[in-house]
């Protein structure tokens, strides 16, 4: 099959998530910037296949089609911001960051660009991490267990689900000072179905707190389930062809429902994923969107036969969480909730989506597998593995995603934390969370000989001789993180590399398990030209070359970037050809002479942009390939919103033109023809903000199998998989052309592993033209087991110019 190259697309500067609206944004000091705006509903439904021929780019480097938009004049200010997937989102809190470290990106604090919504009611800036204690907030909490199961003997009855409902309502009491008031518990028989979905509801109507202002927990132990969707759920596809359900106490009871008018004798079915979706829509919308909802249950028939590597007993004797024939579903059971919950949004595949705006989901195991519980201690292997790091740990301190990095798990359970804020502190969305730049390091003891492992590697683009400071936990650096010392990159593999503290710095203690950023990336360097030999000076004095990656060339012709001072004002001029071709040499956005901080800044994050732009890896899977299609807007019986791709693929011309449309949508879909299961991590470079910012990264894994297949496979061999549309709660693309503007440019950069890998210390989501100087300081202040053999990864890449229309 013959495939078409790398297609360049021009589109406009700034991708935008969803619809767009005018807002007024005062300029920041010293700078000359465009502001933008964005917002707006997210949207699709359940995946659909992209139809259409195939068409696979070959690219020589990665993968990152061009993409030509062109757009009629325009006068609104635009910011990116992305679009809630509903038309009253939920509010989350922005942030600044602080100082970054030597060479490493800036990085946002606990909510990236996909969590803003148009209506901020949150602080603007989120409490410091060093007085945690202030910004706790109250907790509601709805804790259901069931071990009884009565109405069918095929159902086997639990012993550790209630167990586990009362040691998470003791834990919640006892070292989270949570009044009993604030607490709903179901346990057996009380958690019937209609006593789970009032409950549910009971949570959206609560009154007692303002939206926004409390943390609301979710924690289900007992049976889940899966199902064929029934026939009459025609527009309703999913991911696996399966719906997953929970089981409520009385599943299979006889009951009497009013059906057209009439009294007809049911059978109590389970809860579908389509409905609990909904509900946690309900509160999100009304309570906020501070949802944490834990669920120890199986959500999928797989059943593995291996070894527990934690214990002599083999995976046999533990017991599922898990019904394999539960009632049929009645297509239109829960059609008073489905109704209630229309907003123009979308209803995920499942009970959430990385990119989910409602809740952040942990999730007791993977799809193909089964969430067990032990009959010798009568407790669910999640939830004690929970229990244990939460009861450990200080909380203040704790993000989901470290909670991940913490839990212990066998290899066959596979524990996955999903949702737009995996880097929020836990149980608190408002004071600072996760810097993703921050990436897990282990340190193992072996025959007294010790190994720090860092789970980056060649993949992620780390290079042997690099720096990296060590902290800790993956909060921002602070007070209550501080660096405890520096080590060194001494190999790399594929998805890890090997590190020692770094012999011309201070000697300290390596914990078992801490966090590295990045402070000097060797191997790669980007030179500077400047005339003014007084900014020179000041701005890059002697040794800034060693410390930042950074060289001063005397030939403007040899150089990167050209740095010129004219009327107090400093100007970029960028000398990438794969940015020239298609835009004028001068970045629009210029910084006030005395502003030394962000001149670093420019500097250091246009090396960081370029080198995860440029590099490539030896195998760029060329049976894989990318689609982009505009997306046709539907609306189901249910007043559901479906989203389907329509018309030609955009990315198969080299290169290719799009005409902007304000209100035109597109959707991604990854085509995977190879034999192999792949993990996408697809990114969108804008060359003038400097900005790299994720359009789709993979669930978070936890326990034996995190950086395994056991993690669930979004690209699995001979599939595909849709960005924008169908996935859940992913939000489609669109593109707008700043004020002013005829021309922009930027690129989609997709890596793919064979493996679960951390990509999220690629990300630069702030523009260092967003700083504002304040006394010559950076704007805001810190905020509180495959072979090797057998692992690939590969990159490629799809650049994007953006025209104005005339």
């Amino acid at each position: 099959m013959q495939h078409p190259q790398i297609p360049t697309i021009i589109f406009p500067a700034n991708p935008i998530f969803g619809n767009t609206q005018q807002l007024e944004r005062p300029g920041r000091a010293g700078l000359n910037t465009t502001p933008r705006v964005q917002q707006g509903t997210g949207g699709g439904q359940p995946r659909q296949r992209a139809s259409g021929p195939s068409r696979l780019p070959t690219p020589s480097s990665p993968f990152s089609p061009i993409l030509v938009l062109f757009y009629p004049p325009r006068t609104t200010l635009l910011v990116c911001r992305p679009a809630i997937p509903t038309p009253n989102p939920t509010t989350t809190s922005s942030s600044t960051t602080e100082s970054s470290q030597l060479g490493s990106p800036r990085t946002r604090t606990s909510t990236s660009h996909r969590c803003i919504s148009n209506t901020n009611t949150t602080p603007t800036h989120p409490m410091e991490p060093n007085n945690p204690s202030l910004t706790n907030p109250p907790i509601l909490a709805l804790i259901i267990g069931i071990n009884k199961y009565p109405y069918s003997d095929d159902w086997p009855d639990l012993s550790g689900a209630v167990g586990d409902a009362n040691a998470f309502e003791a834990f919640l009491k006892e070292k989270l000072n949570v009044s009993p008031s604030n607490i709903t518990n179901l346990r057996d028989e009380e958690a019937s179905r209609e006593g789970i979905l009032d409950a549910f509801l009971a949570l959206r109507d609560n009154a007692k707190y303002k939206k926004d202002e409390a943390a609301i927990t979710i924690f289900y132990a007992g049976h889940g389930t899966e199902d064929d969707p029934p026939k009459e759920w025609g527009d309703w596809t999913t991911s696996t062809g399966k719906i997953e359900m929970l089981c409520p106490s009385d599943l299979g009871a006889r009951a009497v429902t009013e059906v057209d008018g009439k009294q007809v004798e049911t059978v109590v079915d389970a809860i579908p994923d389509r409905t609990i979706s909904v509900l946690l829509n309900h509160i999100s919308d009304s309570r906020g969107n501070n949802i944490t909802l834990i669920m120890d249950c199986c959500s999928s028939g797989g059943i593995s036969r291996s070894l527990d590597l934690y214990s002599d007993m083999p995976i046999e004797n533990y017991v599922a969480r898990q019904i394999k024939n539960p009632p049929p579903l009645r297509p239109s059971g829960d059609q008073n909730i489905w109704a209630r919950g229309a907003r123009g949004g979308i209803v995920p595949d499942g009970y959430a989506g990385r990119y989910y705006s409602s809740h952040v989901l942990l999730a007791a195991c993977g799809r193909e597998e089964s969430a067990r519980e032990n009959p010798k201690t009568n407790r669910g292997l999640f939830t004690s593995s929970l229990l244990k790091v939460l009861e450990s740990q200080d909380l203040n301190t704790l993000t989901y995603t470290s909670l991940m990095h913490k839990l212990k798990m066998p290899i066959w359970q596979t524990p996955h934390c999903e949702g737009v804020g995996v880097n929020w502190r836990l149980f608190n969305k408002n004071a600072s969370g996760a810097d993703p730049s921050f990436i897990l390091t282990k340190r193992n003891s072996k025959d007294g000989i010790s190994t720090i492992t860092m789970e980056a590697g060649i993949a992620q683009g780390i290079t042997v001789g690099s720096h990296f400071a060590v902290h800790a936990m993956n909060l921002l650096e602070s007070p209550l993180n501080p660096r405890l010392g520096e080590l060194e990159v001494k190999s790399v593999n594929l998805f890890s590399s090997v590190m020692e503290p770094l012999s011309t710095a201070p000697k300290f203690k390596v914990p078992s398990s801490c966090y590295s950023k990045l402070t000097y990336a060797a191997e790669f360097t980007m030179s500077i030209f400047c005339e003014d030999k007084a900014l020179l000076a000041s701005a890059f004095p002697a040794g800034f070359s060693k410390k930042w990656s950074i060289i001063v060339v005397d030939d403007v012709q040899q150089c990167d970037l050209e740095i010129t001072v004219k009327d107090g004002r400093v100007h970029f001029d960028r000398h990438q050809q794969l940015v020239t071709d298609h835009l004028p040499t001068r970045i629009r956005h210029s910084v006030s002479v005395g502003d030394i901080a962000t001149i670093r800044e420019v500097v250091t994050a246009t090396r960081h942009f370029y080198y995860h732009l440029t590099r490539t890896s030896d195998d760029n899977f060329k049976n894989v390939w990318m689609e982009m299609k505009v997306l046709k807007e539907e609306f189901n019986r249910d007043f559901d919103q479906i989203l389907t791709p329509m018309g030609n693929n955009l990315l198969m011309k080299e290169p290719a033109t799009i005409v902007v449309d304000e209100s035109v949508r597109l959707g991604m879909t990854i085509f995977n023809q190879t034999d192999l299961p792949l993990y996408p991590y697809l990114f969108y470079f804008d060359p003038t903000e400097l900005t790299i910012i994720d359009w789709y990264l993979t669930s978070i894994g936890a326990g034996a199998g995190a950086l395994t297949t056991k993690v669930d496979v979004p690209l699995p061999p001979k599939s595909s998989l849709t960005i924008g549309y169908g996935e859940p709660g992913i939000t489609p693309w669109q593109f707008l052309l700043p004020e002013g503007e005829k021309k922009d440019l930027g690129f989609f950069k997709l890596f793919l592993s064979t493996r679960p890998a951390y990509f999220d210390s690629i990300l630069q989501e702030e523009s260092p033209f967003e700083l504002q100087s304040q006394t010559g300081k950076r704007g805001g202040k810190p905020l509180g087991p495959e072979s090797l053999s057998q692992e690939k990864w590969g990159a490629q890449l799809a650049t994007v110019i953006q025209v104005d229309r005339e």
